[in-house]
């Protein structure tokens, strides 16, 4: 499936600091789900005119997810009323056959997250090609392979940058405000959320393991 002319992919040169990220191809616009069961194209419904926070994860990872999650769920608060209408917090699974979306949408229930934070998934060979497209894992297809690394961007201005998924949240939220246009709110996100509920916070008693690539 082909994704949209004008959109930018990165190959990420991460450090301990943010690092642009070079765009030398498309996004693919495969379909994908989120935690509510909403069907969606990549990059028509999640990216295009968007600013976006991007990682990956699974919801059975026992190491670097759960600590990456609880730490995005501090830059969901730093962020406030601009999650949704400035940025799209996006959680991409690598174990799309276990990741289903009722399967998201208890994880999202669990960690508390608000509208604007999609929990995805979809068919396996079109989450590999995201990753690679990303240049997250290039490879693909080994989920303990996913890397501890958030990409940011703004599709429409073609701004793309990297930073650890363990960066300060403030730092990751200040890095990411400053690619929204002033006056310029980004697109409505797609189709309805499942908004975080009473549940309680989540244990790490998942059974697999993994590690940064």
């Amino acid at each position: 499936m082909r994704g949209a002319p004008t959109a930018v992919v990165l190959a990420l040169l991460v450090t301990a600091d943010a690092r642009a990220a070079t765009p030398p191809e498309s996004f693919p616009n495969v379909e994908l789900r989120t935690q509510d069961g909403t069907r969606i194209r990549f990059y028509e419904d999640l990216i295009k005119g968007k600013v976006v926070l991007i990682n990956f994860f699974f919801t059975t990872c026992t190491s670097i997810c759960p600590r990456t999650t609880e730490n995005l769920v501090k830059v969901e608060e730093a962020l406030g009323e601009r999650l949704g209408r400035d940025v799209v917090m996006i959680s991409i699974s690598v174990d799309p056959d276990t990741d289903t979306p009722a399967v998201l949408g208890k994880y999202a229930l669990r960690y508390h997250t608000k509208p604007g934070w999609y929990f995805v998934t979809g068919r396996q060979k079109d989450i590999d090609l995201i990753r690679r497209r990303l240049g997250v894992n290039r490879d693909g297809g080994d989920k303990s392979q996913h890397t501890g690394v958030l990409v940011y961007g703004n599709e429409a201005t073609g701004q793309w940058a990297a930073t650890p998924a363990m960066a300060d949240p403030n730092t990751i939220v200040r890095s990411v405000l400053r690619l929204v246009k002033p006056g310029a709110p980004t697109a409505p996100p797609p189709g309805p959320q499942t908004a975080s509920a009473t549940s309680s916070h989540p244990t790490r008693s998942s059974r697999k393991s993994c590690r940064p690539a």
